[in-house]
């Protein structure tokens, strides 16, 4: 969501964890995310504002103004920062999201928690939550570097609005959103996490 511009130079990714997160989760986000990119992925410091990020009435962190305190908090100009929390996310027009990032910013925030099977009843399964968590931050990452959704089938830049979307969305940019990306993104590897 967002419009084109020109992406910001990035030297690196610094997830920032939001809420209950674990080390061990978020180590293994960092080493599936550093597959894929060839930039360096680093865990800053817990960010704790997340309580005072709710949406009035309902049970969900308003993700703009976490975006807006991950953009505020933000001090190296060199990385893009994206927060990831296991708190459901939403915004005011919208019943949830996935994630949020402005385009051609520098900040972007993912929740893991519709993207954790246990979320609809299933059993809990980590290397898929691992596996749709590092997919949905290099489409929010898509978006920081000044993409909007793609029409593309198979690209990772399509919108997705469910979790089964989010499945059979493409792990990779496609030919036309890649040749609009800057190195750092556009070498992103097809691995699994």
């Amino acid at each position: 969501m967002g419009h084109e511009g020109e992406a910001p130079a990035i030297e690196a990714i610094h997830l920032a964890p939001v809420g209950a997160l674990t080390h061990s989760f978020m180590e293994e986000l960092a080493g599936g995310l550093s597959r894929r990119v060839p930039v360096p992925c680093r865990i800053r410091g817990a960010f704790l504002e997340a309580e005072r990020q709710r949406l009035p009435g309902r049970a969900q962190a308003d993700a703009d103004r976490l975006l807006a305190s991950l953009e505020a908090g933000a001090a190296d100009p060199g990385a893009a920062v994206v927060g990831v929390t296991d708190l459901d996310l939403g915004i005011p027009v919208f019943t949830f999201v996935f994630g949020r990032a402005r385009a051609s910013g520098h900040a972007a925030v993912v929740s893991v928690a519709r993207l954790d099977p246990a979320f609809y009843g299933l059993p809990p399964r980590g290397e898929v939550r691992l596996q749709r968590t590092v997919l949905e931050i290099l489409h929010e990452l898509g978006h920081v570097a000044g993409l909007r959704h793609c029409r593309n089938h198979p690209c990772l830049m399509r919108f997705a609005g469910s979790v089964a979307a989010v499945d059979v969305r493409g792990s990779t940019f496609c030919g036309a959103c890649a040749e609009r990306l800057p190195r750092w993104l556009r070498e992103a590897r097809s691995v699994s996490a």
